[in-house]
């Protein structure tokens, strides 16, 4: 029997590339990056980007990472930069030094590979930092995370927009944007040919012992009707939308049985698993750790349901989950607080404006201090009798403040004299640090 002839994929038009742009509703940006390993799909979005960018007078940057785990790997990241010149494309090589890790690679050079991006664009007032994952990318991800046994929100996969996927001292990390999500491989690929584009093959791309090179084989050479990119990509749509449902229902369950304070610590009506679906209890739980820790990422289902459980006991008497420590001063609420032994953040803020402490306190200098010889904010971690004392009295039990105490921010000055930044010290009653203020990142 005679195969019937394979269509050939048609191009990315511009006028449906400035569509999946405008889609992505980027304001009035002046500067955008561009994630290019060299690969197709990067080189491909690098030059949509540039024509976008033109018309609408936005300075257009190239950033490739060379990793340094192949040989080859900066020879290959010229060879991106000497393309990206005959365009006239800015173009930057970060390269990530020191030593490179023997287990969990792919892993760990995507996260030396986005906190090398996002400290470059911090540098440069970049707002938006655009990657090249496409249709094919989503339904391996999928697939990924299905076999992993991902609930709602792992299946729904990438978004077109998401906030910085990197935990630091800067507050102004870019946002990730993905215009190219509903978009085939095969159509940027058609592309390239059309321009009579090169690219780089990354041989790792075919090294099978990666868990994703398998779920890429594996979609290429099925002949399961469905298990292709297109249908998965579909489903992980759908789920994004059921995400976005339990996300609202969250957030009215939020405003309803959850009390944040600006000390950083938040109250649970005990309640809460008597009115509230199951599902909407645990994301809730999720969403108030996160809060609490200042965390990017929710703690695993096993450990979260364990969690859920012990709450419902008489017995409770608290447990630690994602840096956090929950317990109960009475039978009406629970306390969700900072849990001391998992900070570690000492600050220098003598050379910037603004820093973020724990991934949790804004920490803004509003002023030069001449009283301290060391500017670097550090944790109360001893008893100061006169912290003490007024938390005692402002929180009308020795317990909580002894346990809120330890995680806050403050400088020493050179009588040994113990300061809070501004706003936490007026919450409380005691004398302000002049020209420094701490507020919360997460604050609602």
């Amino acid at each position: 029997m005679q195969l019937e002839e394979e269509i050939e994929p048609s191009p990315l038009t511009s006028d449906e590339f400035h569509n999946l742009m405008a889609a992505l509703n980027l304001g009035a940006t002046k500067y955008i990056a561009v994630a290019v390993s060299g690969g197709g799909d990067s080189m491909a979005l690098c030059l949509l980007l540039k024509a976008w960018c033109a018309s609408e007078g936005i300075n257009l940057t190239a950033l490739t990472v060379d990793h340094g785990l192949r040989e080859n790997s900066h020879t290959e990241a010229e060879q991106v930069g000497k393309w990206l010149a005959e365009v006239s494309i800015a173009h930057h090589i970060l390269s990530w030094e020191g030593d490179k890790p023997t287990t969990n690679i792919q892993d760990e050079a995507r996260k030396a590979r986005y906190k090398l991006m996002g400290n470059w664009c911090v540098q440069n007032n970049v707002d938006y930092l655009c990657l090249a994952h496409h249709q094919d990318d989503q339904a391996e991800t999928f697939l990924l995370r299905l076999f992993r046994g991902s609930g709602v929100d792992g299946l729904s996969a990438m978004e077109e927009k998401a906030d910085f996927p990197v935990n630091g001292n800067s507050i102004n990390f870019p946002v990730l944007c993905r215009p190219l999500l509903d978009i085939a491989k095969s159509r940027l690929m058609a592309n390239l040919k059309i321009w009579q584009q090169d690219w780089v093959e990354d041989p790792s791309n075919q090294n099978e012992n990666f868990t994703r090179i398998k779920i890429r084989s594996l979609l290429k050479s099925s002949n399961i009707d469905g298990l292709n990119s297109a249908r998965l990509s579909l489903t992980s749509q759908r789920m994004r939308r059921v995400r976005s449902l339990l996300e609202d229902l969250t957030e009215k369950a939020e405003s309803e049985y959850v009390s944040y304070h600006e000390l950083g610590f938040a109250t649970l009506q005990a309640n809460f698993n008597e009115k509230l679906h199951e599902e909407i209890s645990l994301r809730l739980l999720s969403k108030i750790l996160q809060y609490t820790s200042g965390g990017q990422y929710a703690p695993r289902h096993n450990k979260l349901n364990s969690l859920y459980e012990n709450l419902k006991q008489d017995t409770f008497s608290g447990q630690t989950l994602l840096g956090c420590i929950v317990f109960s001063l009475s039978k009406n609420e629970f306390i969700f607080a900072r849990e001391e032994n998992s900070i570690d953040s000492r600050i220098n803020v003598s050379d910037t404006e603004l820093v973020l402490w724990d991934n949790r306190f804004f920490i803004n200098k509003t002023e030069n201090i001449h009283c301290f010889s060391q500017k670097t904010l550090i944790l109360l971690k001893q008893e100061y009798p006169e912290i003490k004392d007024k938390l005692n009295t402002y929180f009308g039990h020795s317990i909580l403040s002894k346990r809120i105490m330890p995680t806050l921010p403050c400088q020493i000055n050179d009588e040994g004299k113990v300061m809070l930044p501004e706003k936490l010290a007026l919450e409380i009653g005691m004398p302000k640090l002049n020209g420094f203020s701490a507020t919360l990142k997460n604050n609602p």
